[in-house]
Order: structure tokens, then sequence, then C-alpha cells
């Protein structure tokens, strides 16, 4: 299949990339722009890999829309953009605002006596090469407050396009005369709506939150007023979690006054029908008229939550929307104790819609759980650091096995003076974004008790304070500004890094080499999390355009029993010791990709869909085009055939392809399944 040429203003590969759903149909030789995992052949070191995000907009069968999306600090646009290259334009311009601010008094610059010439200014020179990798020494700054500076004037905004029926929650109020009311979820980019005033944004990833800007807020709350002075004008008008909210600030000078936090697992009334209701909301369990909302732990990253929205009209009619916003399906949520009235086992309630995350809607996209990953993940480091140590290097060790028997050693190390620190067995290197992937990293440092070190090249100078939006105590007990660890700490330490750092070996030896790491440590590996890592081995997806008893058996043993993976066939054997000329030392730098993702697999998205009563499934990812559309709809037929099944609603003399083994099977599935 040929793939047309994609014109952008910038453009660094030649193709257009493929979609989720292309790879899960066709084997199709990889283009160079579109490896998606590391690969080891002794011939080749490590190609740059793409990430899980940047690919998450793209559509199921190659067309991609491209929104009006602006830079929500300096209004350029960044539509062209993948998703991880708007994300990092955006961190590179977070410290401007486009307001029309006081301007500023020149300050007077230092004066040299001179008699006739004033002194030539010099321009700045570039900074070279290897200073985008060296890590900064922090200076720890007390904090009375984030203080945001209120506007003399905004600018008016260019024209968007209106918000799409697809991120438009409409819930009915009274049938006659019709009444609605609507909001909007992940709806930042578009122009100001007429009648929506509340706007809930589900977690802090730039293709959530891209457009929102500080003036954004002012621009639907005082419109063509500038009395930005009168408090009484302002209002709530961003619904998230605290979390979130925290990071709209810090990140954007959204000023808390147009932020309405919400507390987890908390239902708070945010509409009445009947009058008005000051602050954005309160929390409640009445059951008057009006809209209630609650949001839930979307296991997606820090702050992300998923909403329930209950509307109760003035005829007490009652609709039920649940958001996903971005989410991965984990035990929790399938048994969450909000959300387990609307299961099918209970079969008290039902959802009327879910806003569902389609991301990886293909039985190709079958990853282990995200639990599983980090727990071999940190099983593997120890492993590896008690073997070599028990075993002295000996050739039977896992160690001596994957990494050879001895250490690299410079030729500047024969001279150098000795010193007592004696070098730790790895530093770790863990991929991130500027929010996500944490807890990788988290559960490593629980099982070697080591400090997690927060890296401050190219734009992450807010990464640390980002992580201490997170309240998490563990995590803030084992953050460290010192990069080499403390020197009583144990083999290793973990560094958050920017996800090209562990793209390819180059990357990662610029890191350790530039930094002169090799001091301190022996050696370094590289962490890749994501979902386009995991290799199912035969590409399957569903092409048929109605149910078939192939389809039903397959989505069956699917669900039957989850993805094993362990760290000798899936993680160590990536890399071997085959060396290359001129490539880095593989015995050094390692670099190993993970099926970490953050989004629901096939396998995770198809529990949530049979065991929960749903009227109506909604995809909000790869919906835009037919074809997708109706490929995506064919899937969700199916689950909901299969929860027929459960509900014992369907027999085998009732279908074709629904033989009585199979029902069996499918009626033994349970959470304990999962």
């Amino acid at each position: 299949m040929s793939l047309p040429l994609k014109k952008q203003p910038v453009l660094l590969t030649g193709k257009k990339q493929r979609s989720i759903f292309e790879f899960s149909q066709n084997k199709i030789k990889s283009l160079p722009s579109e490896i998606i995992e590391i690969h080891s052949d002794g011939n080749e070191e490590c190609e740059t890999i793409k990430d899980e995000e940047s690919s998450a907009g793209e559509s199921f069968l190659g067309c991609t829309t491209v929104e009006d999306v602006s830079c929500p600090i300096c209004q350029l646009s960044i539509s062209h953009l993948t998703i991880r290259d708007r994300t990092d334009h955006v961190d590179t311009c977070l410290v401007r605002v486009s307001f029309v601010e006081e301007p500023l008094k020149p300050e007077k610059s230092p004066t040299i006596k001179s008699e006739t010439k004033k002194r030539k200014v010099i321009p700045s020179q570039p900074p070279d090469e290897k200073s985008k990798y060296i890590n900064k020494e922090i200076k720890p700054v007390e904090k009375s407050g984030v203080e945001i500076a209120i506007p003399k004037a905004i600018t008016k905004s260019k024209t968007k396009r209106p918000i799409p029926s697809l991120k438009t929650m409409t819930f009915p109020i009274q049938e006659s005369p019709r009444l609605i009311y609507q909001v909007s979820v992940d709806a930042f980019c578009y122009e100001p709506h007429e009648t929506i005033s509340q706007y809930f944004l589900s977690h802090f990833h730039s293709d959530h939150y891209g457009g929102i800007s500080k003036k954004w807020a002012y621009e639907r709350v005082f419109k063509e007023d500038i009395d930005f002075e009168n408090e009484s004008k302002y209002r709530k008008i961003i619904y998230c979690s605290v979390i979130t909210g925290k990071l709209l600030t810090l990140h954007f000078s959204i000023d808390p006054k147009f932020i309405r936090p919400l507390e987890i697992d908390t239902r708070y009334k945010i509409k009445s029908y009947t009058k008005e209701i000051e602050d954005g909301g309160y929390e409640s369990n009445s059951e008057t008229p009006g809209l209630y909302v609650t949001s839930i732990t979307a296991n997606h990253c820090p702050g992300s939550v998923i909403f329930l929205f209950e509307s109760i009209g003035l005829d007490n009619k009652r609709v039920r929307v649940l958001h996903c916003g971005d989410f991965r399906v984990n035990f929790e949520i399938l048994n969450h104790s909000l959300l387990k009235k609307f299961t099918s086992d209970c079969g008290e309630y039902s959802l009327d819609k879910v806003y569902l995350d389609t991301t990886y809607m293909s039985p190709s996209y079958n990853f282990p759980k995200q639990e599983l990953v980090c727990d071999t993940v940190a099983t593997m480091f120890q492993d590896l650091i008690r073997e070599e140590d028990e075993e002295a290097k000996t050739k039977a060790s896992l160690f001596s096995t994957w990494f050879g028997t001895g250490t690299q050693s410079r030729i500047t190390d024969f001279w150098k003076q000795q010193t007592t620190r004696k070098k730790k067995k790895f530093l770790i290197l863990v991929g991130t974004y500027v929010i996500g992937k944490e807890k990788l990293a988290i559960t490593i440092s629980k099982r070697l008790n080591c400090q997690i070190y927060v890296s401050n090249i190219g734009s992450r100078n807010k990464k640390l304070d980002t992580l201490k939006t997170y309240n998490d105590t563990y995590l803030n007990s084992v953050l460290t500004t010192n990069d080499l660890g403390d020197e009583d700490s144990d083999k290793s330490i973990i560094h958050l890094v920017p996800m090209n750092i562990v793209s390819s070996a180059q990357e990662l030896s610029n890191y350790f080499n530039h930094n002169k790491y090799f001091d301190n440590f022996e050696r370094c590996v590289g962490l890749r999390p994501t979902g386009w890592s995991f290799n199912p081995g035969q590409q399957r997806g569903i092409k048929e355009t109605e149910i078939s008893r192939n389809q039903v058996q397959e989505l069956e043993q699917i669900m039957e029993k989850p993805p094993s993976f362990n760290y000798l066939s899936n993680i160590l054997s990536q890399v071997t010791n085959t060396q290359s000329k001129g490539k880095p030392d593989k015995a050094l730098y390692r670099i190993y990709s993970l099926p970490y993702s953050e989004h629901s697999s096939f396998r995770e998205l198809a529990y949530f869909v049979i065991f929960f009563n749903i009227h109506q499934v909604i995809p909000t990812v790869n919906c835009e085009n037919e074809r997708s559309i109706k490929a995506m709809n064919n899937i969700i037929e199916i689950w909901e055939f299969v929860r027929r099944i459960r509900a014992n609603s369907i027999k085998s003399t009732d279908d074709d392809y629904a033989e009585q083994e199979l029902i069996e099977k499918i009626q033994k599935l349970s959470l304990d399944s999962f």
C-alpha cells in the first residue's frame, strides 16, 4: 500500500506515519521513519522510536484530521506537529504570556567609563552541542505561593472552529418544551460557546488541554469587559482534579479563581435546573433537579480522571454519562464502588452513554498489565544487582550473561586520583513526558531502595515542581537534587529524562558522557515506556463487517488469559552483547522498550464494555472517517453480543456462531479472570 506524502511546514521524515489500526491489518514493511521498537541484530544499534502519545491522535486507517491547535503561550499554530512535538514546543515557551501587560521600565545596564565610545555589545553565541545534555545544579527556592498577575487588557483570539459534538455532553432538562443543558470535555482549542459555561479537563496532556492559556478563561468569563479588578465578576469555568488544577496554574498561570478543583470519588452538584449555584458547585448527595459529577481516578497519568455525570431533569428523568478521557482499565476501576452498581453482574443501573478511549481498539494490542510490567522491571534490576554481587561476575551469573564479565575503563581513569567513592552499578534513565510514566520509576525505586533525580535538560525546568504537585509521600521522600545520589545510597539511582534521551543508544551515551557520569556509574540503562514497544507476534485484526464465530472465539481466548511478561525473554533479550563497530558500547549502554502504556489495551477495553451495562459506546479516538468508525462499531457489536451471552440471553440454538461450548466458556469469565 503506498502512503501519500504529507505536506507540513517542517517535515523531518518524508513518509506519513501509519495509524494504529493499520499495524493490526497488514504486514507492511516498516519505513525508517516508522520504527516503533528497538531492534538489535548485530549490524544496527538502535533507531529512533516512535512514542505512544504522538500517535494517539492519528486515525485508524491512516487519515488524519489536523485540528486548529495553537500554542497556549505564544499562540502560534502547532496543528501540523505531532503530540510529542506540540508538547516540546509548549515546554520551550511556557514562561511567555500572550497578554498586553503593563510595560516594564527598561533597566539601565552597567556602563564602562569611556571618553568617546560605548562598549560594543557582542551577541551571545548559541550553546555548544554538549550543553543540551548537561544537567544544571538546582538551587532550592522557597516559594510563599503562586502570584498571578492581573492583565490590563487581552488581545482577541483568532477565529477558531466551534466545539464539535463529540466533545459536547448534552443533558435533557425537560421534554416539553424541550430544554437541554450542555457542558464540554477536553475542548479548549475552539471558539467560545454561546451557552456552554462549564469546561471539563480530564488530565494535563497537551492533546487534551491544547488551546488553553492565561487569557482563555478571561475571554469566556469577561468577554468584552475589562474590569479585571472586580473580584465579583470572576467565576469557576474549568473543572478538573486538584492535581490538574495546580498544574494549570504552575505551567500556564491560570488564575485559581477560574478553576473548580474536584476531589476524587466525591459527588458535586455543579448545576441546578431551578436556581443559581455559587462558586461553581458544591459537594452533594441530593436528588433534586440538576447536573451532578463525580471524578474517578483514570489510571492514566497523575491527576487524570474519568467523569461520571448524572442529570436529574425537572420531570425526575435521569441520564448517566461516563466520559473516560484517557484511561487505563485495571481491576480497581472495574471493581470501583461508585461504578459497581452499573456492572452487568449487579444489573441494578445502566450507563446511558460511555465516551470511550479507543486508542488501542484492535486485538493486536493485547499488551500485559501495567502493574506486571513495573514489577518485572524492578525484579530484573534487583536480580541483576544481587547476582552480580553474590557470584562475583562468574560466567554463570545473570549479570555476566547479559552485560559481560568486566567493567570498561576509560584511558583517563589510569592517571586520575583514586577516590573513596565506589561506582554504582546502574544509572537508570526512565523516559517521561512533562507528566506521566512516573509510576515505573517509583516501582523501581521502592524495590531497589534508591533515589530519583529529575533531569532539567531542555525545557524541563519545572519538572521537579510538577512532581511536587502530586503530593505523593513516597515520591517526595526519594526525590533528590543530587544527580549522583547520596554517597550512602544503594547501588543505583534513577533519572527521569525526556523521551528523546532514551530514543537511541547515541542519545543515551551523550547524556552519560557529557555529564561525566562514567566517573560514578558502571553502566547506563535507558527505559522507554510506551505501548508501541510490545510485539504481539502474528498481526490480527477484525476485518469483517458482521459478527463471526471466529471473532467471538478469538475474543474469548483473549479475555480468558492475560498476557505474560518476563524480563529474560521480553526485556534483556532485546539487546545482545554483539558489538557493532562505531556504535556505543553495548556493555555500557542499553535501551529497553517496555510495553508500559497509559492507555487501555484491547483486552482491558473488552472487559470494561462487557462487564458494564452500557446503552451506547461512543469512541473518542480514531473516529475521523467512515471506515474506522465502521470497524470500531463492529468490535463494539461483538462486545455487546458477548455481554448478552454472559447475561444468559443467548443460547446456542439461537445463533449459528455461538456454540454451547463457547457460551459456557464466556459465562465462566469473571473479574477474577481479569
